[in-house]
């Protein structure tokens, strides 16, 4: 294979993860309004919106917004994103196999990018070349990594508008369902669906942020157990 046979082998692998994630960018087009909408109410919109890279996640943007609305202070609200994120942990581990020969640079890149859709693309990638994964990876997760703050940009622009739909309150559900219910064909994940859902039962008469991390930390906790046993 000659030079241009591999850079044009090389932008096709990037080409298809920048493919695989934009029906995904348009399904989280409304969830990334009503983030926008919560960053414009916040008391430091701009402080709010600067969080949307250091955070990366809408359920833990939306979390922390509640929490520190609700003047439970830094620390907790700190607590509350990292423990919902904390769900990013397992998802490293499944894909560390292909990243083992990878620069330093390149993964700590992608753990940057790192979210539910490109964790769920990169999975199911039909490839045995560690190498065109990862290319595909970066193709996901670029496209995301634009596509979400420009969504979440349009949210503030359009402010509350969201607040009269009365489906609202469901969107983060609704967005994170459609990628979790693929993942539940497998044992860590099938684990990981019950103990959330069972915490979530157990803990509706909570306020709403903590039994976000309550059921976020029980099916982090019963993936990890079962991804054990079963490696």
């Amino acid at each position: 294979m000659n030079q241009v046979d591999v850079v044009t082998h090389h932008h096709a692998d990037v080409s298809a993860g920048v493919r695989a994630m934009a029906p995904m960018l348009v399904a989280y087009a409304p969830f990334g309004l009503l983030v926008g909408g919560a960053v414009a109410a916040s008391e430091s919109p701009r402080a709010a919106w600067l969080s949307t890279w250091t955070i990366y996640g809408g359920a833990a943007h939306l979390a922390v917004l509640d929490v520190l609305q609700r003047d439970t202070g830094v620390l907790g609200a700190a607590l509350v994103g990292l423990l919902i994120n904390a769900r990013m942990i397992a998802y490293s581990v499944s894909l560390a196999p292909h990243w083992r020969d990878a620069s330093a640079g390149s993964r700590v890149a992608a753990a940057a990018m790192l979210t539910d859709a490109t964790w769920a693309l990169a999975r199911n990638r039909d490839t045995a070349d560690p190498r065109a994964r990862r290319r595909f990876y970066f193709g996901a997760g670029l496209t995301l990594w634009f596509g979400w703050p420009l969504l979440v940009s349009l949210g503030v622009l359009v402010g509350g508008w969201l607040d009269g739909v009365p489906v609202a309150t469901l969107l983060p559900s609704l967005t994170l369902g459609s990628l979790v219910v693929p993942q539940l064909r497998s044992r860590p994940g099938l684990a990981a669906g019950v103990a959330a859902t069972a915490v979530a039962v157990a803990t509706v008469s909570l306020d709403g942020g903590a039994a976000m991390v309550a059921a976020a930390a029980a099916g982090v906790t019963a993936a990890g157990l079962v991804h054990r046993r079963t490696s």
